[in-house]
């Protein structure tokens, strides 16, 4: 690693002195003397080598963050961020399943779970002309804590109304194969696209507005060929890397 003590920030540049260390720290990681998975030195170190403030500091970090470098662990620090979560673009492997291969600890939050009157293009995928309601499904997914996924997903009412009694927290593709023997297995209809995070989305997710993420449009049926769900969702771009 690089003796940060013998670094000069630059007091004669335009250069903001949180853009400097920013770019010390990328210059490190990208030439491995920070590797993937290290813990980097804490705040309090780096205003000490560098001789600036907190807030700078913690600028430098929080950018490192957002560009997909760095990997914050609550309770344990920051840290060089080792891979990427990879997808393929026709997917049956849960959002809990992927993450836990890619060696990520994931959670989830429900943001909605209601029965919603559903726009045409959802009723059409899902085969069923006769209803215009559907359980309309809502999630933020987190991996280590850090929101990189918005799932929405619509389920046609007739099967799955118990969904808005049921724990959503954790993994929905076991719930439903464990409590009530549907297995979402075969994937139909996908779409991959790339989008920017307006101002919503961005919230949510906990990112600067404009912020690269793949859309993602898919039709989920079970192992009788009966629609799931039809699915709309939001990768952060950072963190995922789809293969065909």
């Amino acid at each position: 690693m690089t003796d940060r003590e013998n670094l000069m920030l630059k007091g004669d540049t335009q250069i903001p002195k949180y853009a400097q260390i920013k770019a010390l720290l990328l210059s490190e990681i990208r030439s491995g003397q920070l590797a993937p998975g290290e813990k980097i030195p804490t705040e309090p170190q780096l205003c000490e080598q560098f001789g600036v403030s907190r807030i700078t500091v913690r600028r430098a970090i929080e950018e490192l963050v957002d560009d997909g470098y760095l990997l914050k662990k609550q309770g344990k620090g920051t840290f060089v961020r080792t891979h990427k979560i990879d997808r393929r673009v026709e997917y049956v492997m849960g959002f809990t399943e992927s993450l836990t291969k890619a060696g990520y600890k994931p959670s989830s939050k429900v943001l909605e779970c209601r029965l919603i009157h559903a726009e045409q293009w959802i009723t059409e995928q899902l085969g069923d002309q006769s209803s215009e309601d559907v359980v309309y499904l809502k999630r933020l997914r987190m991996a280590d804590n850090q929101p990189v996924m918005e799932e929405n997903n619509y389920f046609p009412a007739d099967r799955f109304a118990f969904l808005m009694h049921e724990d959503l927290s954790g993994s929905l593709y076991d719930l439903l194969e464990r409590k009530h023997g549907i297995r979402p297995i075969n994937p139909k209809t996908t779409r991959l696209g790339m989008t920017l995070a307006d101002a919503p989305l961005a919230k949510e997710m906990k990112v600067v507005i404009g912020t690269p993420c793949f859309e993602v449009h898919t039709l989920i049926c079970d192992q009788d060929d009966r629609p799931v769900h039809v699915g709309h969702q939001f990768y952060l771009g950072e963190f995922y890397t789809f293969s065909l």
